[in-house]
């Protein structure tokens, strides 16, 4: 599910600097200097499109954050180099699934990752290391689609 949160509207106030309670204002506004000791507070963390980005787009997307901080190595290791990327995809993975690589095809990624785990939970033996790390890879997915949610720890 993705959140949505609507935009607020605000009008902007005259250029005169103020506001009477003829305007619809409880209280003179009187504009100020700007204060040289404020800091500013960053921008919010953009939603990312995982549901419509190619493999290739997810790669570069998990550079991007773990050059600016937001991924730990590990978090990039994990989304930084999708399989599909790999040359020899077509001989490896793509002959026992019989499909071709196609890292530039946009698609739902969250779903295919959850898919996988899906299929590994169904496998007669599965590996918990694959399976910690299918869940690992599905939760960083989720935290980039809807970043209020806070990354996985």
């Amino acid at each position: 599910m993705r959140a949505l949160y609507p935009l607020p509207t605000f009008s902007l106030p005259p250029a005169s600097g103020t506001l009477s309670v003829a305007d619809g204002y409880d209280e003179p506004f009187v504009a100020a200097e700007p204060d040289p000791n404020a800091i500013a507070l960053p921008p919010p963390a953009a939603a990312h499109p995982v549901r419509a980005m190619s493999p290739r787009e997810l790669a570069a997307l998990a550079h991007e954050l773990y050059l600016d901080g937001s991924l730990v190595l590990d978090d990039y290791l994990l989304l930084g180099f999708p399989s599909e990327l790999h040359p020899s995809f077509d001989r490896t993975i793509g002959a026992l699934t019989g499909r071709k690589a196609q890292p530039d095809r946009p698609r739902d990624l969250i779903r295919e990752w959850e898919n996988r785990l899906a299929d590994l939970h169904a496998s007669s033996a599965p590996l918990p290391a694959l399976l910690e790390r299918a869940r690992r890879t599905l939760g960083l997915l989720r935290w980039l689609e809807t970043p209020a949610l806070g990354k996985p720890s």
